[in-house]
């Protein structure tokens, strides 16, 4: 009987660093054409930022925070963090889709791309450490694996 052979595919985090580079991307593209948005174009860029954020979100809080147990207080504490930033941005693409005034929506993009490079340049250079150091490679192979069959790209 031959060997079951382990899933050699990308791990959770290398997949979650490559939306990172997309949604930056995306993110400078809009920064770049920010000055001369009306409120229409503006309010789809919020658009366009909440679709990909709260699935990018998602996947973390689901298949990566949830995949730690018995996590020690400095990872607790970065995760509560982490939760906290998903919700602010929550809340302010939320705001975003009411706002009535271009100023004010140009405001609240501007405040929503520093709050998302802040977050991942934490999650970069901070959580993903700590969590490469509790999860096996095996371990963040299989959630990619998970990643990629939610995301409908790979099934494993």
């Amino acid at each position: 009987m031959a060997a079951v052979q382990p899933h050699t595919g990308a791990g959770l985090i290398e997949l979650l660093l490559g939306e990172h580079g997309c949604i930056l991307a995306l993110v400078r593209s809009m920064e770049r054409r920010l000055a001369t948005m009306g409120l229409a174009e503006l309010k789809g860029c919020g658009a366009a930022l909440e679709a990909v954020l709260q699935a990018h979100a998602v996947e973390e809080d689901q298949l990566l925070f949830a995949s730690l147990e018995g996590v020690p207080p400095q990872l607790h504490t970065a995760l509560e963090a982490m939760y906290g930033e998903h919700e602010e941005m929550r809340r302010l693409l939320e705001e975003l889709r009411n706002v009535r005034q271009a100023q004010r929506a140009r405001s609240m993009l501007l405040r929503l791309i520093e709050l998302v490079r802040e977050h991942f340049a934490v999650e970069e250079r901070v959580l993903f450490g700590l969590v490469r150091e509790r999860l096996s490679e095996e371990r963040l192979r299989e959630l990619g694996c998970r990643y990629a069959q939610r995301r409908g790209v790979e099934s494993c």
